[in-house]
């Protein structure tokens, strides 16, 4: 009855999931700015079992192995450090060697992993020697080196347990782009590794973090590492944290894929707990790390030790290759053993599941048939149904409310992601904060990139096109920036105060002002009852030669937009990059007090940027929040190029502090 019960869900969720995020929220009244405990609850309710039903329906689909809507988990690093050793340029080949670091692949150099400021700024500065041909001072401040990394920290979520990954950076022939290799990884416990399924016997693992001294020891068959770093600490044992050390932004784009044995690749999406992360001020002369390790020979000098004070956040997308789907649904579990081709073997080990097996008994299965059974389940697939079936568990905790959902959406090029940004004037504050914000939350300025003169208070109007999960078409979103109390480290965040679509939407508060006492969620029907129709009108073109057009109409809520802006030529027009400020905002993105959970890449973060004023000329015709923003809109911002972004929505929910 069970299966049954989730079969018909899943089907149900089919008709609805191409719609699930964003829709139209009211600018014209008070939004559900306030949660009761039931409120609450109903959302929890709706969310669960609509976006784990999703999953699960992604799955009889097959969508999460033929390459369509691939599996994303959540991933966290607490009392986390890297250990850092420079490796001797005149033994990289030998290093390679013995570390199996195998062409294609090209150990390569790197600049700083770690630096004094902020990684846009040293980026920028880093290119500005470069085009004034100061390479001598370039070379001096940002030296390449071979390194070899350390990553060491108490993994939770999808992955469980104390973990060492060795690692190191490559690139392929004909290609300048830089890739974190992981050469060996080493688990206190066997369980989940979002790279590669080789799970071999436990490493021993000790790790203590404390507030004066970060330690621990590794052994395994390959060698051992012993490492203690004395930290700084201040007044009542609190951390020292060192302001001016960040991750590079050379680290961080190496980091979003890493790469194994194999060919075993993993997208990692991360947010401000890696681009602003908290290091911890060491004592480096009284730190004593040693080990035994065979490629300790091709290293040269003392290493060093970085020591992170908060949780490592990212959503995990392992890449792996598609599976041609010539099956679909669920199959008799019993059955198993006589599939033809892997994708009816997947509809039989979903029937496994479903029928109430263990997660083991259905993985030994699988591995036993990948085993015995290779023309139906090739090496190079195995992997694609490992992390489906990881991703049917999944689903499954997030149907019964064990666990967050997950999704993933690009953003387009064509057209082009454009930001019309609308300043509210002092005399308008504190009415907008009454209309728009729940109680506790309060206003926030914000730069949106260097260049600009001041933080201003603002309404921004986001047009885009999108494809995933969650949203395919068009999509314009007026949002404004909030610091939320409630949160463990209250920043500037994203709230989204309305939002319409060419397709239709959903979103917590429509989920709320839709929902109705005893909705049966797999009705189909009764689910369409929580999706907010499309626009009336909704186009969007842009293009260099034509500019930007946009003519929104939503008769029942009074809105109307009509956008004609001209680019000007390329001379006029200022190229640079969106403040880390303001991309961290997207970490928390608000509909009332429920927030989606945003990850990203550089796409995002560092995003190449195209500013200009708007002209006389121009015409931007916005009804939606007019009485309380200047009609002048600031500077037009046009992303100069795609996004893709992953998230937990809702993901704040159990957080959320309800009213009284």
């Amino acid at each position: 009855m069970i299966a049954q019960a989730i079969v018909r869900l899943t089907m149900a969720m089919s008709l609805m999931f191409c719609t699930l995020i964003g829709s139209t929220t009211y600018a014209n009244t008070n939004p559900a700015l306030r949660i009761s405990l039931d409120e609450k609850q109903i959302l929890m309710e709706i969310r669960n079992n609509v976006f784990g039903g999703a999953r699960l329906d992604a799955a009889f689909r097959q969508a999460t192995i033929s390459g369509q809507e691939p599996p994303i988990f959540p991933y966290e690093i607490d009392d986390r450090g890297l250990i850092i050793w420079e490796l001797d340029p005149a033994k990289i080949h030998a290093f390679s060697s013995n570390v199996g670091v195998f062409p294609p692949y090209q150990i390569t150099s790197v600049n700083p992993i770690v630096i004094h400021r902020s990684p846009m700024d040293a980026t920028r500065f880093e290119e500005f020697l470069e085009e004034k041909g100061w390479q001598r001072l370039r070379e001096m401040l940002f030296p390449k080196r071979f390194y070899v990394v350390a990553d060491i920290g108490l993994t939770t979520r999808a992955e469980q347990g104390y973990k060492v990954d060795l690692k190191t950076f490559v690139q392929l022939p004909g290609s300048d782009t830089t890739y974190l290799y992981r050469f060996a990884s080493y688990k206190a416990t066997t369980g989940t590794d979002l790279l590669q399924l080789s799970n071999l016997t436990p490493a021993q693992i000790q790790l203590i973090s404390l507030p004066q001294q970060w330690s621990g020891t590794l052994l395994t068959n390959e060698g051992s590492l012993h490492w203690t770093v004395p930290l700084k600490t201040k007044k009542a044992d609190i951390p020292k944290i060192n302001k001016r050390m960040h991750f590079s932004q050379w680290y961080l784009d190496a980091s979003e894929k890493v790469l194994g044995p194999m060919g075993s690749l993993s997208r990692y999406y991360y947010d401000g707990s890696s681009v602003s992360a908290k290091f911890i001020e060491t004592k480096p002369k009284s730190a004593d790390i040693h080990h035994d390790f065979p490629w300790g020979q091709f290293v040269i000098g003392s290493p060093e030790a970085f020591v992170l004070a908060e949780t490592s956040e990212f959503l995990v997308q392992p890449v792996t290759s598609p599976v041609q789907v010539l099956a679909g649904g669920v199959r008799a579990c019993a059955l198993t053993t006589q599939s033809s081709n892997s994708s009816e073997l997947f509809s039989h080990l979903i029937g496994c599941v479903l029928e109430g097996q263990s997660p083991q008994d259905v993985f030994a299965t699988l591995f036993g048939i990948a085993q015995s059974q290779p023309t139906v389940l090739p090496a190079q697939t195995l992997p694609t149904l490992y992390y489906a079936l990881l991703d049917i568990y999944q689903g499954l905790g997030i149907l019964y409310g064990i666990e967050k959902p997950k999704m993933f959406f690009s953003l387009l090029t064509a057209p082009k992601t454009v930001f019309i940004n609308f300043e509210i004037p002092a005399n308008r504050i504190r009415a907008f904060e009454k209309a728009f914000l729940p109680p506790s939350f309060k206003l926030a300025k914000m730069r949106f990139y260097p260049e600009q003169r001041k933080a201003v208070y603002a309404v921004s109007l986001n047009i885009y096109r999108s494809v995933g999960q969650n949203l395919n078409g068009y999509r314009a979103e007026w949002s404004t920036y909030v610091i939320n109390p409630e949160e463990s480290d209250p920043k500037p965040r994203f709230s989204v105060l309305e939002a319409q679509t060419s397709i239709g939407g959903f979103d917590p508060i429509i989920a709320l002002e839709r929902y109705l006492p005893g909705m049966d969620f797999s009705n189909p029907a009764t689910l369409a009852q929580l999706i907010e129709p499309p626009s009336d009108q909704f186009t969007y073109t842009e293009n260099m030669n034509d500019g930007i057009q946009v003519m929104l109409r939503d008769n029942t809520e009074g809105i109307v937009l009509d956008v004609d802006i001209q680019y000007p030529p390329a001379s006029q027009m200022l190229k640079t990059n969106p403040t880390i400020e303001w991309m961290e905002a997207n970490d928390f993105v608000y509909w009332g007090k429920v927030a989606d959970i945003l990850k990203y890449d550089q796409q995002v973060m560092f995003a190449d940027l195209l500013v200009f004023p708007v002209k006389s000329t121009d015409l931007i015709s916005d009804s939606t929040f007019a009485e309380y923003v200047k009609p002048k809109p600031l500077p037009i911002i046009i992303w100069n190029g795609g996004q893709d972004i992953a998230l937990e929505p809702w993901g704040n929910l159990e957080a959320v502090i309800v009213d009284e």
